[in-house]
């Protein structure tokens, strides 16, 4: 094993994910009605045009397919309102920071680093590159810590779909047989298992939406996480 894709959110960002979303969307709802828009309008073009990402084919973009659905929807032009998305994630998105990191994934992700391991953060591409550059922030890690980072200008489909994996072994032209996914999420991360990728869960805040079975995977806290990182051999 030469390469270490990691999930972001719940994994190396400790992070409730209902906590989250309910923060964020608070944040954009407040700060459009502030800038003079229909708050409620543009939430609800963002969770449709949401949608439509975790729907995509591949034949675009997640980036395309945001954007199209989000401007037939509103009338308002990506000329208009991508300045604005911008101005949020850079001077609002971080009210949403707990500053609670992981200590065990940082010193993890560290020491990878140090035994020249390859590592992808393999985050659900729902974001710009903007907004997961604040997020690995938060997590108390430096973008350039990995050698790959998706984002939903880079990215043709989501989680848990497996194309979106596929995306990142084509473009990167990885030996699956080289790879280990590390992730908190039973369905968007353990389905790499599919195509003979070993899936590690770090549990400290796991997800498992429809109470999948897990014995195939391993599965430990951070605290072990860390401890088997550290008895990797270097490359």
């Amino acid at each position: 094993m030469n390469t270490i894709l990691f999930d972001l959110d719940g994994t190396l960002l400790p992070m409730d994910v209902e906590e989250f979303t309910h923060r964020y969307f608070g944040l954009i709802l407040q700060t459009m009605n502030e800038k003079g828009f229909d708050g409620k309008m543009i939430l609800d073009a963002i969770l449709s045009s949401t949608k439509a990402m975790i729907l995509n084919d591949g034949k675009k973009t997640n980036e395309e397919v945001f954007w199209e659905n989000f401007t037939s929807l509103t009338n308002l032009s990506r000329d208009l309102m991508e300045p604005h998305f911008n101005d949020f994630y850079e001077h609002v998105f971080d009210q949403i920071d707990s500053h609670v990191q992981s200590e065990n994934m940082k010193q993890a992700v560290n020491i990878l680093k140090e035994k020249n391991y390859r590592l992808i953060l393999s985050t659900n591409p729902l974001f710009p590159r903007i907004a997961t550059l604040k997020r690995i922030q938060w997590a108390g890690l430096d973008p350039n810590d990995f050698d790959y980072i998706t984002t939903y200008e880079n990215s043709s489909a989501c989680k848990p779909n497996l194309a979106y994996y596929e995306e990142i072994i084509d473009k990167l032209d990885l030996d699956i047989k080289e790879c280990m996914m590390i992730g908190n999420d039973v369905q968007e991360d353990g389905i790499l298992e599919k195509i003979g990728i070993p899936v590690y869960l770090v549990s400290d805040y796991l997800l498992n939406r429809n109470n999948q079975k897990i014995t195939t995977f391993e599965m430990t806290d951070s605290d072990a996480f860390l401890k088997y990182v550290q008895n990797l051999p270097s490359l």
